[in-house]
């Protein structure tokens, strides 16, 4: 009998032991990135041996049952788990629960008093209905491998390599998980895309194709070599980071870095130039990723790296990305996403981070892809304390277990030495206090005191430039309405994606042209927004939040430091609770450090204080991680960093007719259930988010139409919710901006 792995409808068939080997040798070739093609090749070759049961091949030949009645996963895992024992009990436990959760995901350990009910990975070990599926042993497969898994000297390759350069990946419980999930992604890449080559044969999409890092060196380089030899101070100063940067990424000496460039120091072109002279210092550098809170960044970043590498080597990966667009790829990028098998890539924090800590095969899948990289993490005050203890064990595993070079990277350094006492980051920066001092531009006073609503507007109108950025949209609403009309400006997240961009290019051409323009704006614009305003109001917030402020002020240095003033205030209520023990310590540490509240030592001072009242830990990952075994599920469903229960809103009050039309379009398509990730992509473009509770207070009022088959999504089509100047006119809860 021919045991088939896949069926396609023009009758070809895949034969199963060619599909266990194409996955076997793919996935070996993944994991001995990090020096693990032994179990690579192990999982590969044993993940699909519950398909040599007759069960599944007469689903296979349509001759009766479905794929819901054939479980083929179990019987691999199980036959895997079976030859556990003392010497080699981690790697079977590991190899039997990536081949258990290759298609379904990574499900938690579960106990040993598990009654095969149940989902865990112990309830699917003790399942006494699993097929038949001995056949394996008689089909072909590899001498060593038959007739007992347990002997096999795969195995005993396997466990060498745990006793010798890889045994730190067992040292805790976290190394373990980690190290799970790495495997993991090994599997399901390689099964997915030998599946995928059979399937499609000649239809199947061009993957990869991009140039290579040395490629995209070169150009880095060239592009540099244009500035020559500086003819004025800043300059010269930036060019000095630019070479300290270079230098650092030439000696490829520390795996963990810090890099504090003040606003103005040129730290994105910088940090890129680390990252590349770091790769061609480092052969097993495999990729470059940079890691970026807000969307808005992230689209300006691409924007730069695309200007200097070109367009087809740059892979821009978050929610708002619209894979039709010519600019972002096509399907060739679309495919990258899947897998990240790009040398540039430019994500999110959640994309980054949710991703380590998945269980799920959609984003486990790009895992494998992170070994060997330089990681850049842009902003990195912006990780959220909640997290930074798990999310920094995370960064420890991958710089010590799997290749990457890690930097942080900001104006506003976190000090962040407390999570790796071992071995603590090492600044690139030599002359970092020298380069705060010179490229200040700007004095943070509070002058402004306790204020109103009424009193803050008098004193913008004072100024025919000026933004103030608040911290409650509630509050930016008040004050925006109490500015004269002209060149007034309101900018928060109730203003969906395209209108923002239609409004920032409204804002800068006024600016440039020097006309009046009052902004009144959230913490959204506080970076990557690159205003140059010679007078900013901020509201007391955290330290790094008022520095962030300070770099729309004055930001090409054109004016003098003392005409260039960022004003701190209250209204006198208490900061929301989101951001209340930051504006307690922010307020301490401006009175400590009044004449420089942006220099290196007060903004780490902030930051240690914070690190140590704030609880890194919120959602008790590590509790999880060593009270029970291998809590995968538990631990993807407590990590996200964005747990807001909101809903999205698709806007249809649209004053540019063009945009107009395909709101429509996709509102019309939604409606018709046609929801594709590219429809919903697109649609991001139009819309705004609410919580829950203001979302059904739309919905009893009839202003919103949900959508079907999509519990998080609706139609705002009450046209007098939108202004075309405030956007969603509806009360809702502050946020902080995009960050999918």
């Amino acid at each position: 009998m021919a045991y088939l792995a896949h069926l396609r409808d023009d009758g070809h068939v895949q034969l199963l032991r060619e599909h266990l080997f194409g996955t076997a040798e793919r996935a070996a070739s993944y994991a001995s990135a990090f020096g693990e093609g032994a179990m690579g090749r192990f999982v590969g070759t044993f993940h699909d041996l519950g398909k040599y049961s007759e069960e599944f091949q007469r689903y296979l030949r349509g001759e009766g049952g479905g794929r819901g009645s054939v479980d083929h996963a179990t019987f691999g895992a199980n036959e895997t788990f079976s030859c556990g024992n003392r010497e080699n009990a981690a790697q079977v436990i590991t190899a039997s629960m990536c081949i258990a959760g290759h298609h379904a995901g990574l499900a938690d350990f579960g106990t040993q008093v598990a009654d095969g009910k149940g989902s865990t990975f112990m309830d699917r070990m003790k399942r006494k209905d699993l097929p038949d599926a001995r056949a394996f042993r008689t089909d072909g497969l590899p001498e060593m491998e038959v007739p007992s898994l347990s002997e096999t000297p795969v195995l005993q390759e396997i466990k060498k390599s745990a006793e010798g350069q890889t045994k730190d990946r067992w040292r805790s419980e976290f190394s373990v998980m980690a190290y799970t999930r790495m495997l993991y992604s090994c599997l399901v890449d390689a099964d997915f895309l030998d599946t995928e080559a059979f399937m499609q044969d000649d239809a199947a999409p061009e993957r990869g194709g991009f140039p290579s890092l040395r490629e995209l060196a070169e150009k880095v380089d060239a592009y540099l070599a244009r500035f020559g030899a500086p003819t004025t101070e800043i300059n010269r100063r930036r060019t000095e980071i630019l070479r300290q940067c270079i230098a650092a990424g030439d000696q490829a000496a520390h795996r963990l870095r810090t890099l504090s460039v003040p606003t103005g120091g040129g730290k994105t072109i910088s940090s890129l130039a680390f990252a590349m002279h770091t790769a061609m210092a480092r052969p097993d550098v495999r990729r470059i990723i940079y890691v970026i809170p807000y969307t808005s960044i992230i689209e300006q970043t691409a924007d730069v790296f695309r200007s200097i590498v070109g367009k087809d080597a740059v892979l821009e990966h978050h929610h708002q990305v619209d894979w039709d667009d010519p600019e972002h790829g096509g399907d060739r990028k679309r495919l990258a996403s899947e897998n990240w098998d790009a040398p540039l890539i430019v994500t999110t924090n959640v994309q980054f981070f949710e991703s380590l800590f998945a269980c799920r095969t959609s984003r486990c899948r790009k895992l494998h892809n992170i070994a060997g990289s330089v990681i850049i993490f842009d902003e990195a005050q912006m990780i959220p304390t909640g997290y930074l203890q798990p999310a920094m064990e995370a960064v420890r595993e991958l710089t010590e277990q799997y290749g990457c070079t890690v930097v942080f990277c900001t104006a506003t350094q976190p000090s962040l030495g407390m999570f790796f006492a071992d071995e603590p980051p090492v600044e690139i920066a030599v002359h970092r206090d020298e380069d705060f001092a010179f490229f200040r531009r700007t004095r943070i006073v509070q002058d402004a005191g306790e204020t109103s609503p009424v009193m803050l507007a008098d004193r913008l109108e004072e100024n025919g430039q000026v933004l103030v950025i608040v911290n409650r949209k509630s509050r930016a609403g008040e004050v925006y309405d109490l500015l004269p009309e002209e060149g007034r400006y309101y900018l928060t997240t109730n203003l969906y994606p395209a209108h923002r961009r239609r409004v920032l290019r409204e804002i800068r051409a006024r600016l440039a042209a020097g006309k009046v323009c009052r902004v009144v704006a959230t913490s959204l614009v506080e970076a990557g927004v690159d205003f140059d305003f010679p007078v900013v109001y901020r509201e007391m917030a955290g330290l790094d939040n008022i520095i962030q402020a300070a770099g729309r002020c004055n930001r090409e240095g054109k004016r003098a430091l003392d005409e260039s003033l960022v004003h701190v205030f209250s209204f006198g209520d208490p900061a929301p609770s989101y951001i209340r023990l930051q504006s307690a310590i922010a307020s301490k540490v401006l009175a400590k450090y009044p004449e420089d509240p942006g220099a290196p030592q007060a903004i780490a001072a902030y930051f240690e204080e914070l690190h140590m009242l704030r609880n890194t830990d919120a959602k008790e990952i590590g509790r999880l991680v060593t009270q029970e075994k291998f809590p995968f599920r538990k631990i993807a469903d407590a990590f996200h960093f964005i747990d807001e229960d909101t809903v999205t809103l698709l806007v249809l009050a649209i004053q540019d007719k063009e945009e107009r039309k395909e709101a429509e379009r996709i509102a019309e398509a939604l409606r018709y259930g046609t929801a594709s990730r590219t429809l919903m992509r697109r649609a991001g473009q139009y819309a705004v988010s609410v919580y829950r509770p203001v979302y059904r207070e739309l919905l009893d009022a009839g202003k919103v139409e949900p959508v079907e088959g999509a519990e998080d999504f609706a139609i705002l089509v009450d046209d007098a919710c939108y202004d075309d100047e405030k956007g969603l006119l509806e009360q809702v809860p502050t946020g902080q901006a995009d960050f999918f």
